[in-house]
């Protein structure tokens, strides 16, 4: 074969295989790119990620948007919250500082369901959480997802002496979000949807009672996270508490000229004698008050105090006494703290008052 045909040959064959080349090169970069694309945007891990940075971004109406986030009522009847709150569902309740979101595995599970677990720092502490994924209806080549079990959780919140409480912040009364509204058992435990991830900081700083912040953390998906807060009175409540007790006294018990004053702590017997009518009670000690938890509200605990009664008896065995003395008494009360800060108290006696001795037999 002539020189020249051998090296047009050979000519030819390179004018078609670097092109093919080329296309396989180029071919290799679109398989690569998509490959890079659809694990970063379009796989179930860039899913669950975008969820975590919606709620790392406090973009509540973007997670909500996401399928599968709002759970179903027949979900949430599953686990006994059908009725769950969903007043934190929104923004200015997402205070938690979530960073460093990555998905670190997908694992798929039954059917068609895919597990992927992030990890983030919340609130500069590592965490981990797995949401369950599946694929969602799609036109063309580009995947759609969404939550196969709802990434939310569940607060169950007990607050103990206060209709009013706040979590991050946004302000809440029990009645407005429990299913029996203004009926509602002030001790049955509330449930709310929350955002997982995310630190949820439950608070009351009302003017009768205060509680010091307690957090909880949510990490989904349906978690049920207990949460009892136990209030205090602030010193405006027990200030109130005792000028009521003080009150009370002086107005409704020291006024009955009697005896036995109604719904009072003391009384006088005079069972040796007939008293007369000239009865006058008095206070010496009022009794210092102390507030304890008693269920949903406040109890005065066992205290006691001392009044003065004056008062003339006629003796059975003949001749009139004058009995001028100090009584003794111990007496609980029952707190009930009304909407308007008002307060309404139920004074209880601590048992019978000893018998008094016959005061005829032995005249002053």
């Amino acid at each position: 074969m002539p020189h020249g045909s051998a090296a047009a040959q050979r000519g030819g064959a390179l004018r078609i295989v670097v092109p093919l080349l080329l296309l396989v090169v180029i071919l290799a970069g679109v398989v690569v790119g998509f490959m890079a694309l659809y694990k970063q945007v379009w796989s179930a891990s860039a899913f669950a990620e975008r969820y975590v940075e919606n709620i790392a971004d406090s973009d509540a109406a973007g997670a909500l948007a996401m399928p599968g986030v709002t759970p179903q009522y027949d979900a949430l009847e599953e686990i006994g919250r059908g009725t769950a709150s969903e007043a934190l569902l929104r923004s200015s309740a997402l205070t938690s500082e979530i960073t460093d979101i990555r998905a670190v595995g997908e694992r798929a599970v039954a059917g068609d369901v895919t597990e992927v677990s992030v990890r983030y720092n919340l609130d500069g502490t590592a965490r981990e959480s797995v949401f369950r994924i599946q694929p969602q209806e799609s036109e063309g080549l580009v995947p759609s997802w969404g939550f196969e079990t709802s990434p939310l959780s569940v607060i169950d919140l007990t607050v103990r002496g206060s209709w009013r409480f706040s979590v991050n912040g946004f302000e809440i009364d029990k009645r407005q979000i429990s299913p029996a509204g203004l009926d509602a058992d002030p001790l049955e435990p509330v449930s709310l949807l929350t955002f997982s991830p995310g630190d949820y900081e439950v608070a009351v700083d009302t003017t009768a009672t205060v509680a010091d912040p307690e957090t909880v953390v949510a990490t989904g998906p349906l978690d049920v996270v207990p949460l009892d807060v136990q209030t205090r009175p602030t010193s405006a409540l027990t200030d109130v508490v005792q000028s009521s007790v003080d009150d009370f006294l002086d107005a409704t018990c020291t006024t009955q000229n009697v005896l036995q004053p109604a719904d009072c702590p003391f009384g006088f017997d005079t069972s040796w004698g007939i008293a007369q009518p000239d009865i006058e009670w008095s206070i010496n000690d009022y009794p210092q008050t102390a507030l304890v938890p008693d269920g949903d509200g406040w109890k005065v605990s066992a205290t006691s105090g001392t009044a003065h009664v004056n008062l003339s008896v006629q003796c059975y065995a003949g001749g009139f006494i004058s009995v001028d003395q100090d009584v003794f008494f111990t007496m609980v009360a029952d707190v009930e703290v009304q909407d308007d800060g008002g307060v309404h108290i139920t004074i209880d006696r601590q048992g019978d008052p000893p018998p008094t001795p016959n005061l005829c037999a032995f005249p002053q």
